[in-house]
């Protein structure tokens, strides 16, 4: 509180008027400790306090669907003109982050150099200056800063269309064709691929990718058959598999074409460096696939591109993961996002362990999707939605019972409609994150939340009585009145004005003892 009141702080407050004990006490219990997960935070230096954080949920200044939170800074006066104030806004990011938050917001006034210096320092951009209304209803000019901890991947189409990545923007939904193309001859391939295209495209996808590679570059000559696939019926070796569904290069550009005419972006996995060079031309975005998070040369080339890149994670740890990113940003890579990913075909519901989606954005920094290879067509992603994926993967077919490794656990065309439309009412249910009365509430908040009802006619001078002449009841179409916890204010005490029967009774209508 003596922090408060310094005259400095007083005047660079949007809040000019001192604090008092104990009603100081009061409001710092009661609005500064009301969350758990954003706690007042203080700073120390060598064992002293030197400095007071105060985070808190709000609206987005942008009004987008980021998790917001607004930072408030006090730092000590003995401790004024040594960066404390920048460190600890830091140190406070850091927390916000590991929290969950997308954005920090700070409000600062014009004059306020030092706080303006403080935030800059801490990697604050400023947005906009407006004249923002306070409680008792004056105003106050302020310029309003924002540090985005979890960036947006900016993605061009091959059509010129762009679209964004991350917080703020809808889920990005990514039709994995896989090698389910395959069907032959290299005209069947073609049309099962535009078929493939075709059905994405319809179901309200933003991209459709494929995998391009070479058995030589993957696997080792004598690596023999997978379990997994040979539970499935498909015995011959992982080697003769992977020939036999490699996409030839010239088919690269072609299928480029027909997903730029039907306005949906593509995308293709590269194995190799080769395979990336083939594909680099025709894509606005690159995928790393799970088992390639440790293909440093393969990293290297997708840095040195300079497009967006997505990273699969499938049976990978965080030490895995935290060496992938730092090889892609040595190498000069920036736009990056990760895939929470079981490698299992199919995997079960119990493993998709969505709760890392959450831990690796808070963790890394990063936008984290899911891609998702259980058969469930819709609980994975629309559970991911709400948790915050910024893209999601799933692999889709048009029939399951076609041959091939992928196909049986893939969903259907009708499937992979119903999960667009589920991942759109998942991300839409998400709301602000704030615990407010929402305007599809406010109908039945006032017709059916209960308060002090009168119960008969009150006259003037009425003493009044719960029981006898007032109730806690619903109001319906009536005036609603004061909150039920106002009883022991209002009973015993004279009526002001004639209520009638089912009218609210204020505070205000009591006799001024009260």
């Amino acid at each position: 509180m003596e922090w408060r009141n310094d005259p400095e702080t007083l005047r660079q407050s949007l809040h000019s008027t001192p604090k008092r004990w104990p009603a100081f006490y009061d409001e710092f219990r009661a609005e500064y400790c009301d969350d758990a997960r954003w706690p007042p935070l203080f700073g120390q230096v060598d064992g002293r306090l030197v400095g007071f954080v105060r985070l808190r949920r709000c609206e987005d200044p942008r009004r987008l669907d980021r998790a917001t939170v607004e930072i408030g800074v006090n730092v000590a006066p003995s401790e004024r003109g040594r960066n404390i104030g920048t460190a600890l806004i830091r140190r406070a990011a850091e927390f916000a982050a590991g929290q969950g938050a997308d954005v920090i917001l700070a409000e600062i006034k014009p004059d306020n150099r030092r706080s303006i210096s403080a935030f800059g320092g801490a990697g604050f951009s400023r947005i906009d200056e407006i004249e923002k209304a306070l409680e008792d209803g004056s105003s106050v000019r302020v310029i309003r800063y924002e540090n985005v901890l979890v960036p947006v991947l900016s993605l061009r189409g091959a059509d010129g269309t762009s679209r964004r990545l991350g917080p703020g923007h809808p889920v990005f939904i990514i039709a994995e064709a896989g090698s389910n193309w395959r069907m032959g001859t290299p005209a069947r391939d073609r049309r099962m691929a535009e078929a493939l295209i075709d059905v994405a495209a319809a179901a309200g996808c933003d991209a459709v990718k494929f995998q391009t590679y070479r058995p030589e570059t993957v696997y080792v000559e004598n690596a023999g058959t997978s379990d997994y696939l040979a539970g499935a019926g498909i015995k011959e070796s992982i080697r003769d598999i992977f020939a036999d569904l490699a996409m030839p290069y010239e088919l690269i550009p072609e299928l480029a074409a027909y997903c730029e005419k039907r306005k949906i972006m593509f995308m293709s996995t590269p194995f190799s460096t080769a395979d990336f060079d083939a594909l680099d031309p025709f894509v606005p975005m690159h995928k790393l696939a799970s088992y390639e998070i440790s293909h440093r040369r393969l990293i290297e080339k997708m840095a040195a591109s300079g497009k967006p890149v997505i990273m699969s994670t499938g049976a990978s740890t965080l030490d895995d993961i935290r060496w992938a990113l730092g090889h892609f940003r040595r190498h000069g890579g920036a736009s990056v996002a990760l895939m929470q990913c079981t490698a299992r075909y199919p995997a079960p519901i119990d493993a998709l362990n969505l709760e890392a989606i959450p831990l690796m954005r808070s963790t890394f920094g990063v936008p984290v999707g899911l891609s998702d290879h259980s058969r469930e067509p819709s609980v994975g992603p629309a559970a991911a939605a709400v948790l915050g994926a910024a893209v999601i993967e799933k692999h889709f077919t048009l029939d399951q019972r076609l041959p091939g490794p992928d196909h049986g656990f893939a969903v259907g065309p009708d499937e992979l409609l119903g999960m667009v439309r589920a991942v759109r009412q998942a991300e839409a249910s998400r709301g602000s994150g704030l615990k407010t009365v929402l305007p599809a509430e406010d109908e039945l908040r006032a017709f059916a939340r209960r308060g002090l009802q009168a119960t008969q006619p009150i006259r003037r001078g009425d003493i009044l009585r719960e029981g006898t002449n007032f109730d806690t009841l619903r109001p319906g179409k009536c005036p609603q009145g004061a909150h039920p916890r106002h009883v022991e204010a209002i009973e015993g005490r004279a009526a002001l004005r004639e209520i009638e029967v089912g009218h609210g009774i204020e505070l205000s209508d009591v006799d001024a003892d009260v």
